[in-house]
């Protein structure tokens, strides 16, 4: 509840300073109306009354002060977007918080995966997943680590233990999670993909290498402009100043096809170069004090780094290039000064020095973001906990939850697997496939080194492997039930392979008889009964809790109980010992209306 009052107090505040910084904005954009029309005003009237020269200073005087007027009007609108965004991200925080979040547009539907291990089953990406839930980032690399982390589990407990609490310590820096966030929400188009721009600082300068064309350009571009200002003195005829002119337009002619292949790209990615300039500046002005945190912050160069002054260097160069998209100022500083080669030169200068480090720079920066996601679930959820990891294979958990259902809702479950399988039991709508999720997804929060849905929780990192949403390929002439086969199979397959695995699995060959599916469950399981391999399978087959007294078969017996108050079906979704005895499909049936004929 102190979280919640928190993020509504935050979200008054901002809003009453939107409202102020809305004055701001409005103020400054009459003042530069204002400016401007008054001084042509004034100008005109002083110069038709035959004050010129005082007409032309107080033109002079209102121009400039519009232009102050334009740069104030910037900075206030920045500023009200700012405070625009601060409270989109407390919105954000209080959906999460309510349990609203499924309205979130980023789902990360494009990571989904059918031949993936676990994603599609637990719910890791796509409508009302995992990833929609937690995601904070906005820049394709951020996107792409975070969905790294949960897809391809770390198998290393140390390196988890240090996201860990690099992800205890972003979890206390609430400012910076919220800058990073909104530094990004500002920024056009850093959601893309910068391979582009990535692949060209990173190649060969092309026109840097030829020293005489540089020497030449540098030496027709300055010629051009004494020569314009001699023939202006009368001290050269006006010709040569002409024939270096043509020169000019001949060599812009000539080069532009190549030099706009490069100018165009930096053009492109200008807003990003931008945006991470500002998210350098955020990173390396914060203080941390885990290694894992200073070791990505000295890829930047550390607090006082390079990465943001270098950045800052290429977006002037980007800034220089806009000249080329106005036809007249192209013309005009092209046909004199060969503006873009010179662009180009700087460009490829800067490309020599620093353009080797940008992947490294933007992956950094991924890294802040990922962390930042998981650090936002830590603050948001208190009463979570981090697991801890052991080599020792085992689930064993205290108040363990599902992290997608609304907290209100949510029924925790102290459930313990160290070994062997585990047999879950009971009526429809109990429970079952609800507690698979809950293991699996928690596991994957883990591994990511995020806390989980639980007050306490000890596991092994084991490979993650499930068979639960199985659908028909009819592409491919596959039915559900073969699709199954094919999943099982997968499953068995990986279980041959001697490293720690669990396996969760939902209503084993529900697509044929009983009689074959309770063979085939019972073969299968028997096939996963491994000294490296733990558990979970929901039935309805009563038949398989006979594995528990089997000689050899490490399994145990679970269950969800239903109860029935004036006719009603009633659930407690409480994970128990033992096997389950009671049904309800007929109960369910004649509730929706379906008349059962004896």
């Amino acid at each position: 509840m102190a979280i919640k009052n928190k993020i509504l107090a935050g979200i008054e505040q901002y809003k009453q300073e939107e409202t102020q910084q809305l004055k701001a904005t409005n103020l400054f954009s009459n003042l530069r109306l204002a400016s401007f029309v008054l001084g042509i005003g004034f100008a005109a009237a002083l110069y038709y009354n035959g004050q010129g020269n005082f007409g032309i200073f107080m033109l002079l005087v209102t121009l400039t002060a519009f232009f102050y007027f334009v740069g104030w009007h910037q900075a206030a609108n920045r500023k009200l977007e700012c405070m625009r965004c601060y409270i989109k991200i407390n919105e954000n925080n209080l959906a999460r918080l309510n349990g609203t979040w499924g309205k979130f547009s980023d789902s990360g539907a494009e990571f989904r995966d059918p031949e993936h291990p676990y994603i599609n089953d637990l719910d890791v990406f796509g409508e009302n997943s995992l990833f929609q839930l937690m995601n904070t980032t906005n820049t394709y690399y951020g996107r792409q680590e975070l969905q790294r982390l949960l897809k391809r589990p770390q198998a290393d407990i140390e390196v988890i233990h240090a996201r860990q609490r690099a992800v205890k310590e972003l979890a206390e820096k609430s400012d910076f999670i919220d800058k990073l966030q909104c530094v990004g929400m500002m920024s056009k188009g850093i959601i893309y993909d910068p391979a582009r721009l990535v692949q060209y600082v990173q190649g060969e300068a092309v026109l840097f290498s030829r020293k005489r064309l540089h020497a030449g350009v540098l030496f027709v571009s300055i010629g051009t402009v004494i020569s314009c200002i001699l023939a202006f003195l009368d001290i050269l005829p006006a010709l040569i100043p002409g024939i270096l002119v043509i020169c000019q337009g001949i060599l812009s002619v000539a080069g532009f096809k190549e030099v706009s292949a490069a100018l165009d790209t930096i053009h492109r990615f200008k807003e990003n170069i931008k945006a991470f300039k500002e998210l350098f500046a955020i990173i390396q002005q914060q203080e941390f004090h885990e290694s894992e945190l200073i070791k990505m912050q000295e890829i930047l160069g550390g607090r006082h780094g390079q990465a943001m002054h270098s950045i800052k260097k290429l977006e002037h160069i980007a800034e220089a290039v806009d000249v080329r998209y106005n036809i007249i100022s192209y013309t005009l500083f092209n046909f004199f000064l060969l503006w873009d080669y010179h662009c180009v030169f700087a460009l490829e200068t800067w490309k020599k020095q620093d353009g080797k480090l940008v992947e490294r720079w933007l992956s950094a920066v991924a890294y802040f973001e990922a962390t930042a996601s998981l650090a936002n679930l830590a603050r948001l959820n208190p009463t979570w906990s981090f697991p801890i990891l052991t080599d020792k294979l085992c689930f064993d958990s205290k108040k363990a939850g599902h992290p997608l259902l609304d907290a209100h809702k949510r029924v925790a479950n102290d459930f313990t697997l160290n070994q062997g399988l585990g047999i879950i039991t009971g009526s429809n709508m109990s429970g079952k496939t609800t507690m698979l999720r809950t293991v699996g997804i928690n596991l994957v929060l883990a591994y990511a080194g995020a806390p989980v849905c639980a007050k306490q929780l000890t596991c092994s990192v084991m490979d993650i492997i499930t068979s639960m949403r199985i659908s028909d390929d009819l592409g491919n002439g596959i039915s559900t039930f073969y699709a199954e086969l094919l999943r099982i199979k997968k499953i068995i397959e990986q279980a041959k392979i001697k490293q720690p695995m669990i396996f969760l699995i939902d209503e084993i060959f529900r697509g044929t008889n009983s009689n074959d599916r309770i063979t085939g469950a019972l073969g299968v399981l028997r096939n996963l009964n491994k000294e490296w391999v733990i558990g979970l399978i929901s039935t309805h087959d009563f038949e398989l809790c006979g594995l528990e007294q089997e000689a050899g078969i490490q399994a145990v017996n679970y269950h969800f109980l239903e109860s029935y108050q004036e006719g009603e079906i009633q659930f407690d979704y409480k994970i128990r010992l033992g096997r389950c005895y009671t049904t309800n499909a007929r109960y369910l049936m004649q509730l929706v209306g379906i008349e059962l004929i004896e």
